[in-house]
């Protein structure tokens, strides 16, 4: 017997579900499960005959999930973390509780979200079970902006104090329900833990907490997450694709998201054309062909329709409701399907432009613009990217590690570090011919005392600030003199 799960019940206000449904869109079309939202798009431009007759639809382009999986590349390697206060190889170590818990493979897959989305959450749990050491230690979780209701400080208004999760958990009986989980640390004193069913018109149920958590409602001295020195905080980090002084933006770039779905409508009409359409159209006057077979009588849509292929002979029937000499004759092809692939292309090639990527960063795979081949982002179009993201997400980053660390004092016994943390992330690799030109520049500055040794790796290494500049070439000339 299979389990049916319940539709996801309504949010609590109208904006918030407008939200809901739109980030939903964008998760879908990220994850590849977007082929109803493309079959209601080709409904609203088709009538049912016209829809019936272009048969499948085709998926096979979507520049909003090629360009936004294409700009994720902050994590392509693993960052570098240092902290001034103290060692960090306990928590980003070989075998740290953050390498060990895949926070950056799983932050491939969060950018891709964050940048589709505009906002994404990363949920952080503790496992502190001695018992079953490969479940022990932190585990991260990606929570998408469609499953979250948020409040944020009346003074931060990005900054969340109010967060409140819808997940579907089995109840006793085995079945599925939706459960909201809520954290509030809206009045300091006074923060609470909690779980509640919740029903489908959105509103609150029953406190399922002991169900769930093993425990009542966490409240007061009783919540669980608190710093060394009691503060209570949220297990969770908002990333956002653009520091906006909000918690949503969930609308900017929605014209790509939509583009999108026309370029899949496009392409399905190709399909067809290509399929149905691509040779001279037939026509008979005072005749009728034999053996037309209804299709969907019960339907509006209702048409006749008989099977043919390079090998069938048609056979017709003189109408008897006609006059005159029958007629057979041909048209020719409406449209070249070379040319319709074409314009359909420049179409798609401008959806991904609203990415806000220059059409110098922008191409296809293949030489020839009338391939069907994926969009492709150049090299330096992704480092440009990189460079955009870098700050919003170190400011996540950050606060996701600290937030670990004061996990991992409170639940696990360790003595980390829960501030003063710092992430740097690895520059795409620039080609030979990019090396050499970049190398010769710095030399040539150098040798022209125009900048200093400093500002030369910061020119290499991007993402160097010049504290990280100094103590790089401070380490390059220990070693040197301890190894030459």
């Amino acid at each position: 017997m299979y389990d049916t799960k319940p539709m996801k019940p309504l949010a609590m206000t109208p904006s918030e579900q407008a939200r809901w449904e739109h980030s939903g869109l964008r998760k879908r079309m990220i994850l590849g499960a977007w082929e109803n939202d493309l079959e209601e798009e080709l409904g609203r431009h088709l009538p049912p005959d016209r829809r019936e007759a272009w048969g499948p639809s085709d998926l096979s382009s979507n520049p909003f999930e090629q360009i936004t999986r294409q700009l994720s590349v902050l994590y392509h390697e693993t960052p570098t973390v240092t902290n001034m206060n103290g060692d960090v190889d306990v928590l980003v170590g070989r075998e740290g509780l953050v390498t060990k818990a895949g926070l950056w493979q799983l932050m491939q897959r969060t950018q891709q979200m964050v940048i589709g989305m505009r906002e994404a959450f990363v949920r952080i749990d503790v496992h502190p079970n001695q018992n079953m050491p490969r479940v022990s230690g932190i585990q991260y979780r990606l929570v998408t902006s469609d499953l979250v209701y948020a409040e944020a400080h009346q003074d931060q208004p990005d900054v969340p104090v109010y967060y409140q999760e819808y997940r579907l958990r089995k109840n006793a009986k085995g079945g599925s329900v939706w459960v909201i989980d809520v954290l509030d640390i809206r009045d300091m004193e006074n923060p609470s833990m909690a779980m509640y069913e919740i029903n489908q018109d959105g509103t609150v149920g029953a406190d399922v907490s002991m169900d769930y958590m093993g425990v009542p409602a966490l409240v007061g001295a009783a919540y669980p997450y608190r710093d060394k020195d009691g503060v209570p905080f949220l297990p969770v980090v908002q990333y956002h694709a653009e520091k906006t002084g909000h918690l949503w933006d969930a609308w900017t770039g929605s014209q790509m998201v939509y583009g999108s779905l026309t370029s899949a409508v496009l392409y399905s009409m190709w399909t067809h054309l290509v399929k149905s359409a691509s040779w001279s159209q037939k026509y008979i006057a005072g005749l009728t062909v034999a053996g037309m077979n209804a299709t969907s009588p019960g339907e509006i849509a209702r048409r006749a329709s008989v099977s043919t292929d390079p090998s069938s002979i048609l056979v017709f029937q003189a109408d008897p409701d006609a006059t005159g000499q029958a007629l057979v004759g041909q048209f020719g092809i409406a449209t070249d399907p070379a040319d319709l692939l074409e314009s359909i292309t420049k179409y798609e090639m401008r959806v991904a432009l609203s990415a806000g990527l220059s059409p110098s960063d922008i191409s296809r795979q293949s030489g020839d613009a009338r391939s069907g081949y994926a969009l492709a982002v150049s090299k330096s179009g992704q480092r440009e990217a990189q460079k955009k993201f870098a700050p919003t997400f170190r400011m996540g980053d950050e606060e996701l590690l600290a937030k670990t660390a004061m996990l991992s004092n409170r639940f696990l016994g360790t003595n980390i570090a829960e501030d003063g943390y710092r992430v740097s992330y690895h520059s795409m690799p620039l080609t030979p011919e990019e090396m050499r030109a970049q190398r010769e520049d710095i030399i040539a500055k150098m040798n022209a005392g125009l900048i200093s040794p400093v500002t030369a790796v910061m020119m290499m290494y991007d993402d160097m600030d010049a504290k990280e500049a100094r103590e790089y070439l401070l380490q390059i000339r220990r070693e040197r003199a301890e190894f030459l």
